[in-house]
């Protein structure tokens, strides 16, 4: 990339914003919601374990260590716009239940910090860091597909595409902290496989609960035709992202390495210069 990282600061205004972004896929809207509800807590989780690790570097690491507090400046920052996100979706009242799926990744979380201790943490954030630069690569390219819809809500397209084009850009951080702490292969493994699949364990459940609780009132429609949806949505994210993620098990995989998602610098150059989510939406087409 041709820019220089940093941690944007984000203003947003969510007023406008539609719960069911992608009308004519609300099954992977649904599913991109069902992260973001979780994702203040998975992040909470990040930046404890980078906060800590960068004091535990060794001597001449200072480049590491920069990393390390630019990474939870962002993901900082990503918590703070998602939960504005999560607010107004809690606001709309259509998922009394919600709470519930958060109630249990938040013991989820404390168990980790009581149980597993650092390196476990370290381990896990790598594995989630992992599959990010592969999820924003494969939310960039749909994204670029769906601006071609006129009924997208581009506010909450952009918030995504913002998010993940900066998963993309401190990809690296944590997979050199823990070369650095503890240059541990299978350790890194593990990490992968927990950290992926406690993530879509608690996305799937929740999507699902919001989406019946969507069909249960009408907002959407069911049937034949949504599960031909769900299946294609579902399918496509398993099809793109699973391959990847093993390559990612390669003992010679190195972040570093990873293509740039396209469409992933203009958005944050858009990003840098507005400083703003509405006026990246209002310019979102310009990125594609």
């Amino acid at each position: 990339m041709n820019i220089k990282p940093e941690a944007r600061k984000i203003e947003c205004d969510f007023s406008k914003a539609k719960i069911n972004w992608i009308p004519r896929d609300p099954e992977l809207a649904q599913f991109w919601n069902a992260v973001s509800i979780g994702l203040p807590l998975l992040e909470g989780y990040l930046i404890r374990a980078l906060a800590k690790s960068k004091k535990l570097l060794p001597e001449g690491r200072e480049d590491l260590y920069a990393d390390c507090e630019l990474f939870c400046k962002q993901e900082a920052n990503h918590s703070k716009t998602h939960m504005q996100f999560n607010d107004m979706v809690r606001a709309s009242g259509f998922y009394p239940d919600m709470d519930r799926f958060t109630d249990k990744l938040t013991a989820d979380y404390e168990r980790f910090d009581r149980e597993g201790g650092l390196r476990a943490a370290m381990l896990y954030a790598e594995g989630f860091e992992t599959a990010g630069p592969i999820f924003a690569n494969y939310f960039l390219v749909q994204a670029n597909k769906r601006l071609k819809d006129e009924d997208v809500d581009l506010i909450t397209l952009s918030l995504w595409r913002w998010h993940l084009s900066e998963e993309f850009e401190h990809r690296c951080c944590a997979f050199n902290v823990v070369e650095a702490l503890y240059g541990t292969y299978w350790g890194r493994l593990g990490g992968i496989i927990k950290a992926t699949c406690h993530l879509v364990g608690f996305a799937v459940p929740l999507s699902e609960y919001m989406l019946a609780q969507d069909l249960k009132a009408g907002r959407i429609t069911g049937g034949f035709k949504g599960l031909i949806r769900k299946t294609k949505s579902y399918s496509g994210m398993f099809f793109f992202i699973v391959p990847r993620i093993l390559r990612a098990f390669s003992p010679w995989y190195n972040p570093i390495n990873l293509k740039e998602p396209k469409g992933c610098e203009e958005v944050l150059i858009v990003a840098s210069e507005t400083l703003d989510l509405n006026k990246m939406a209002a310019r979102a087409r310009e990125t594609a």
